[in-house]
């Protein structure tokens, strides 16, 4: 039972796009609307494409990024919070977490794909 655990957490490391299309059918099973289910596919799939954007770039490149990229998310989380706080006023943390889901979804999903193509590439080199 723990190596089946194992192995799914691998599996949504490592092909996030798996979790993000197997998550909008489970969402769009129970809620029925496509746009609704594209976001919350999005939010939640966010941070595996964070995890496998860096585990795949310290593979590649035998680099730590860890610390900074940990920094540089909540120096961003708190910009967010800043933000909302300057333009509505009230700090609605379920809507800051859901913008910064969907924002990190969009930084890192290109990121991973550009990640996995110079790795090949580079495989391919050596």
């Amino acid at each position: 039972m723990e190596q089946v655990i194992a192995y799914l957490i691998a599996l949504a490391i490592t092909f996030p796009f798996v979790i993000t299309l197997t998550l909008y059918y489970g969402v769009k099973y129970f809620v029925k609307n496509k746009k609704r289910a594209i976001h919350l596919s999005m939010e939640y799939s966010a941070i595996f494409y964070v995890i496998a954007t860096v585990y795949i770039f310290q593979e590649t490149f035998n680099q730590q990024i860890i610390g900074v990229l940990i920094l540089t998310l909540l120096i961003t989380l708190l910009l967010f919070i800043i933000l909302q706080w300057m333009l509505i006023g009230d700090i609605i943390i379920k809507r800051v977490w859901q913008l910064y889901l969907r924002t990190l979804f969009l930084i890192f999903f290109p990121l991973n794909i550009t990640v996995i193509i110079l790795t090949i590439l580079l495989s391919l080199k050596s």
